[in-house]
């Protein structure tokens, strides 16, 4: 999972971009991928951001799957500098089935709700693509609406790849009008059902830290 779309608010939301990138794609990636949890499984995520500017934010988001190719997910984030809290919900769909060596397709649709604004809705399609050598593929091309009531159109491209007991990440992502963010990222399973993860963005001249958890059920 990964907090959703890409949302563009104020100097925080550089912070936001990152933190709130999806409900997910799945720790610490913010382009999300075109799988879901199987049938009656789970898992929740939490992680620290840190903007460069100042900004921290702390975010929760659990996701679960109640059938085949479906995955409900949810998430809050807190920002410790504006005190604003954004809240998420979506749905993600496993359009085609997955594939060890070859491409499926997915979609979501979610809304959010920074604050007291109105709730905004997003939209993502989603496309995986996995090679036993060079590792998976994930593309992203949406839609959200911004704070000003307008869809602006949201796109990502990301490259993981495991190298041991270590999955290694680049991705570039964002939205219309505005300067993409690129990040790197790690994780590691220490044990069979809990990871740890941490990433590195940058953009516009502001770098962007996080590290988290994920427990799986």
């Amino acid at each position: 999972m990964k907090p959703f779309s890409f949302f563009m608010r104020s100097a925080s939301a550089c912070l936001l971009i990152l933190t709130w990138g999806h409900v997910h794609a799945g720790r610490p990636l913010s382009v999300e991928d075109a799988n879901v949890n199987e049938p009656g499984e789970g898992h929740v995520e939490t992680w620290w951001a840190h903007n460069s500017a100042g900004p921290r934010a702390w975010t929760v988001a659990p996701a679960w799957s109640p059938a085949d190719g479906v995955e409900l997910a949810a998430a809050f984030s807190r920002d410790s500098h504006s005190q604003l809290s954004t809240t998420a919900v979506q749905v993600k769909f496993r359009l085609t089935v997955s594939q060890e060596q070859g491409c499926n397709w997915g979609a979501l649709l979610g809304l959010s709700q920074t604050g007291s604004e109105k709730s905004r809705p997003y939209a993502n399609g989603l496309l995986t693509c996995h090679h036993p050598l060079w590792g998976s593929l994930h593309a992203n091309l949406g839609s959200a609406q911004d704070q000003a009531g307008s869809y602006v159109i949201t796109r990502g491209l990301a490259w993981e790849r495991s190298l041991g007991s270590v999955t290694l990440h680049l991705e570039s992502f964002g939205q219309q009008n505005s300067k993409p963010a690129r990040a790197i990222g790690l994780r590691h399973d220490v044990l069979p059902q809990l990871q740890i993860d941490a990433s590195l963005g940058y953009q516009a001249g502001q770098t962007l830290t996080t590290m988290g958890l994920k427990w799986m059920f």
